[in-house]
């Protein structure tokens, strides 16, 4: 039986985690950006960057990998990438103090990380637990949580100051829990899955009309995003 290379297996997680992406968000009707940029040089400079990984690596990247790679395969990448994430909406429900989504989040984690064997099959869904899908934004608005100022973070895109130290930190979590499975396996989420689906994610957050200047039309989708989970600041 042929083994798929590291590479082949890197390629698959862009591709499936574009698709989830792709599928998941939808971006916000540009308007005048009014949140606070204090960062803006380091802004650009980030989006930029940003913008270079998804011209240059990503999307030639799942151009060239799409057509040969088993849907089955994908599937499955596709299936780690949403079971490695449950650790993010455990702590999302944390901020919303939602035990029922803490619980749910938790308890799909567990069984697809076991039965499902190691994410790759979602078996939690079937005993109906179902993936509880919060928005980020709204749950630290929920909290109280002030927003802070906006950031471009690389191979992540738009944030903001508070989002980014809580993103941190549960990614943080999210290693340090793996790492008590196997650090292969923490190292691994963190490389490939956090960083290759976050890489993956900006394919669809660069989607700028022609002769705009793309980061201030992103900078007024996120204004345009923050402003609907939290209300005028």
């Amino acid at each position: 039986m042929i083994q798929p290379s590291f590479c082949t297996v890197v390629a698959a997680v862009l591709l499936a985690c574009a698709g989830i992406a792709h599928a998941e968000v939808s971006p916000a009707p540009s308007v005048e950006a009014a949140s606070s940029d204090p960062l803006e040089s380091f802004n650009r400079a980030m989006y930029g960057f940003n913008k270079g990984v998804v011209d240059y690596v990503i999307n030639p990247t799942v151009d060239a990998v799409a057509p040969y790679t088993p849907a089955p395969m994908v599937t499955g990448l596709g299936n780690a990438y949403n079971n490695l994430t449950e650790v993010e909406y455990v702590l999302n429900g944390a901020l919303r103090r939602d035990p029922g989504m803490i619980a749910t989040s938790a308890g799909r984690f567990v069984i697809n990380s076991t039965v499902g064997i190691a994410g790759l099959f979602d078996v939690a869904t079937p005993l109906g637990l179902v993936r509880q899908k919060g928005d980020f934004g709204e749950a630290m608005c929920a909290a109280g949580v002030p927003a802070g100022p906006y950031v471009v973070l690389p191979l992540v895109g738009p944030a903001n100051v508070t989002s980014a130290g809580l993103l941190a930190g549960g990614v943080a979590l999210e290693v340090y829990l793996l790492s008590f499975i196997s650090m292969a396996l923490a190292t691994a989420d963190f490389l490939v899955i956090d960083i290759g689906g976050s890489a993956a994610s900006l394919r669809y957050a660069t989607d700028i009309p022609p002769g705009a200047d793309g980061y201030s039309v992103q900078l007024g989708e996120y204004d345009s995003y923050i402003r609907s989970a939290c209300g005028p600041s």
